[in-house]
């Protein structure tokens, strides 16, 4: 976490959509670790993939192939996500995720 903190911004934030359980704005380190142990408290499996990356003047734009099971219901699911990482110079400022169906995300906690 120290070589993380060493790139990101002071005013850097996660942005969760707010059509999920875990939405909202997650400021800072403390913010985005509250939102990680979140997160994973609501799944007994979260495997994340990264796939195609692009990038423009301030953004890098991933596309994450995800693979969920609700660790209440036991059910499993495939979806996409698009995670948004801006920077202000150097610096990571924020991370927006973009859910390709917070729904069926929902279905399964």
């Amino acid at each position: 976490w120290d070589t993380y903190r060493s790139h990101i911004h002071s005013d850097f934030r996660v942005v969760e959509s707010n059509s999920l359980p875990f939405s909202g704005t997650y400021p800072g380190i403390d913010g985005f670790l509250q939102l990680i142990e979140q997160v994973f408290s609501m799944f007994s499996e979260f495997n994340a993939v990264p796939g195609a990356i692009t990038a423009g003047d301030d953004r890098v734009i991933v596309i994450v192939d995800l693979k969920m099971t609700g660790l209440k219901s036991g059910k499993t699911i495939d979806t996409q996500l698009t995670e948004v990482f801006k920077f202000k110079g150097e610096k990571l400022i924020e991370i927006r995720p973009f859910y390709f169906d917070t729904k069926l995300i929902e279905s399964i906690l």
